[in-house]
C-alpha cells in the first residue's frame, strides 16, 4: 500500500483540508508533532497515478508500506478499533477466519470510499445511530451516500430488518458491496444514485444523510420524502459555520431538531418528522433557539 505525507506547520491545516478534499476528506490523516507548531499529513491506499498528482502539485513523499519497516508505517497501518457506545467496534482490516465472529464487530478496510469510522462526521452519526436505534422489535433505514457502506452495516447489526444505501460515486457502491459480503450482512440493499434526483420507493423509520451541507440543502425535501411520519433523520458532513443553512432546510421542511451535537469544527444534527396532523407551530428550532441544544462533546465512545 502506498502512502503520501508531508510534514507542515499547524497555521496552515484548513488550506490543506481544502486542497486535498478531492481525495476525499476521510482519507487524510493528521498528526500533530509533540512540542512543536508542525503537524503530518498522511493519505493512505493512494494510487500510481495519485501519487504523481501529489508529488507534482504538493511535494511530500511516497511510502511503499509493503517494503517498510518505519515506527510510523505501524501507525497508519495498525489502527486501533473503534468502539462505539460499547455497542459496536469499527476493526480496519478484515476478519480472521480461525477466529469465532462477533456479532459487535464491523470491518472497514481503509479504501477509496468515506466512512472509516475515524472522521468526525461518520463518528457522529454512528454515535447518534446506536443512541435512537430501538432495541427491539422491526424498523428499517435509508444510508444517502453511503460511501464505503459503514453506517448500513452499522443498522443491520443494530438490528434493523431492512437497510437501503446508495451513492453517486460508482467505485464507493462497489468497496461497500464488498463489505457487506466481508462483514456476511444480509438486508442490505446497495444501489448507485443521485440524491438530487432520488425518489423513495417506500418510507423508512430513519434516514442517515452524511453529506456536504450545500448537497443537503438542496438534496432535504428528496430525503424528508423517504421519512415516515414519526421517523427520525441523522445529518452529518456539517460543518460549525454551515449550521445556520442546514436548520434553515429543516424549519422548511417542518422538522423538529431534536439534538446538535459539536465535535470540533463539525457537526451533527438529530431531526424528528411530525406524525400526520400533530402541530409543530412553536416546537421547530430556530437558528437563534439552537444554543439550548447545542452538545459539545470531546472525543468519546
Amino acid at each position: 500500500m502506498l502512502v503520501w505525507r508531508k510534514l507542515s506547520s499547524q497555521k496552515w491545516l484548513d488550506s490543506w483540508e481544502e486542497r486535498l478534499a478531492f481525495l476525499g476528506s476521510e482519507r487524510l490523516v493528521v498528526t500533530q508533532i509533540a512540542q512543536t507548531k508542525r503537524i503530518r499529513l498522511e493519505i493512505s491506499n493512494v494510487s500510481k497515478d495519485e501519487s504523481k498528482l501529489l508529488l507534482q502539485q504538493f511535494a511530500g513523499e511516497i511510502r511503499d508500506l509493503n517494503h517498510s519497516t518505519a515506527d510510523w508505517v505501524s501507525r497508519v497501518v495498525q489502527k486501533q478499533p473503534i468502539s462505539i457506545r460499547n455497542r459496536l467496534k469499527i476493526v480496519n482490516g478484515k476478519p480472521n477466519p480461525s477466529k469465532h465472529s462477533d456479532p459487535k464487530v464491523i470491518y472497514i478496510p481503509a479504501n477509496l470510499a468515506f466512512g472509516t469510522g475515524e472522521h468526525a462526521t461518520t463518528a457522529g452519526c454512528l454515535r447518534l445511530l446506536v443512541d435512537i436505534a430501538p432495541i427491539s422489535g422491526s424498523w428499517t433505514l435509508l444510508d444517502a451516500g453511503t460511501g464505503t457502506g459503514i453506517l448500513g452495516i452499522a443498522a443491520v447489526r443494530l438490528g434493523a430488518k431492512q437497510v437501503i444505501g446508495f451513492d453517486f460515486d460508482p467505485t464507493a457502491i462497489r468497496i461497500a458491496k464488498e463489505n457487506v459480503r466481508l462483514n456476511k450482512i444480509r438486508n442490505l440493499k446497495l444501489f448507485r444514485a443521485d440524491v438530487l434526483k432520488y425518489q423513495p420507493e417506500k418510507l423508512l423509520d430513519i434516514v442517515a444523510a452524511n453529506l456536504y451541507s450545500d448537497i443537503f440543502y438542496k438534496a432535504a425535501p428528496n430525503l424528508w420524502g423517504a421519512l415516515r411520519p414519526g421517523g427520525s433523520m441523522i445529518i452529518s458532513g456539517v460543518m460549525r459555520d454551515q449550521i445556520e443553512t442546514v436548520v434553515q432546510a429543516v424549519n422548511k421542511l417542518s422538522g423538529k431538531i431534536r439534538i446538535l451535537r459539536i465535535h470540533g469544527k463539525w457537526a451533527t444534527l438529530l431531526v424528528d418528522k411530525a406524525l400526520q396532523n400533530q402541530d409543530l407551530s412553536g416546537e421547530r428550532k430556530s437558528c437563534g433557539a439552537l444554543s439550548s441544544i447545542f452538545q459539545r462533546f470531546p472525543d468519546e465512545e
